[in-house]
């Protein structure tokens, strides 16, 4: 009688497996994603079992739930006074638009991103600038419209969610199918958000319109892939006026009026080694005998720009301290 070989089954390897998709899972689909391909799952067995081909429509309603509840974490941006993406997907348009009454903005033009989400992209919405919720509307959907083939499409669930902070005022209009539940929202008018933040879910894709200000200096362009809550579209006025962002009031004072005197261009010369004119031999011999630790009024500036950015820091520090 033959004797059995011993397994090879290595049982860690096996239980690192079910741990590795136990922090994986849940990162990557909603709770009631799984539950719900799940219960499509069991019901095309079911269905296989009277009649065999009848498996595969529980089976691609298993992978449709799946898609409809995708998600993934994200590492927000550091820096404030930002515009990131709502949502993943591609900008399909950038132009000058009249904002939607429902959002508030005015009647003056502005400029508007157009980003078009495939049904396999994450669900989640996510909150563009930090702020407040300053308006919010929401549109009964039509249940006979299955896709968002085209934004404008009558019967699409929409929402129109404004924004105000310190800098400017934004706004963005999300829409999808109006079949099934599609458009849910968890931020509510007057709520206080930071950046990044998740204030909704929109299932199976859509359409996202962002308008910002009509004379916004945008870091994105038409055919790009935006990473929702990741990809900064824009930064804010305030940021872009303010080149010594970061430091205290009294500082970037300080900081700004140096600025001024010396110049910016001189500043970009200390990092642009190719504005250094050439020098002849007898003027290479002249400046061999100056001084090597006389250093450039540009030298000094950035000096100061940083002394000034260290000080900052360590009287925010002594403050949470």
């Amino acid at each position: 009688m033959a004797t059995p070989k011993p397994s090879n089954i290595d049982m860690a390897k096996i239980l690192r497996a079910f741990k590795a998709a136990g922090r994986w899972v849940p990162e990557n689909f909603d709770l009631e994603g799984l539950v719900g391909a799940v219960a499509a799952w069991l019901v095309g067995l079911l269905l296989g079992a009277l009649w065999a081909p009848l498996f595969w429509l529980g089976f691609a309603a298993a992978v449709l739930v799946l898609l409809a509840t995708r998600r993934r974490p994200r590492t927000l941006p550091t820096v404030g006074n930002l515009v990131v993406a709502p949502c993943d997907g591609v900008i399909m348009e950038v132009t000058q638009s009249v904002p939607p009454s429902e959002l508030r903005l005015g009647t003056d033009m502005r400029l508007r991103v157009r980003i078009s989400s495939s049904i396999a992209s994450t669900n989640p919405l996510h909150a563009p600038v930090s702020g407040h919720v300053s308006s919010l509307v929401m549109e009964d959907p039509d249940p006979s419209v299955w896709m968002a083939a085209a934004p404008d499409t009558p019967g699409l669930a929409v929402a129109y969610i404004g924004l105000e902070n310190d800098a400017e005022p934004i706004g963005f209009v999300v829409s999808t199918g109006g079949f099934g539940p599609r458009l849910e929202l968890s931020a509510e008018t007057g709520d206080v958000v930071a950046l990044g933040d998740e204030i909704g879910k929109r299932r199976l894709g859509g359409w996202c319109d962002v308008y910002l200000a009509a004379d916004a200096r945008l870091l994105v362009r038409e055919g790009q892939t935006l990473i929702g809550a990741e990809t900064v579209i824009c930064r804010l006025k305030r940021e872009d006026n303010n080149m010594s962002a970061g430091l205290p009031k009294a500082h970037a004072t300080v900081a700004e009026d140096t600025l001024e005197t010396v110049g910016v261009d001189a500043l970009d010369k200390t990092d642009d080694q190719s504005t250094v004119p050439e020098h002849t031999q007898d003027e290479a011999e002249a400046v061999d005998t100056v001084d090597q630790d006389t250093e450039s009024p540009e030298a000094r500036t950035v000096e100061l720009l940083q002394k000034l950015k260290a000080e900052a820091e360590r009287s925010a520090s002594d403050k949470v301290v």
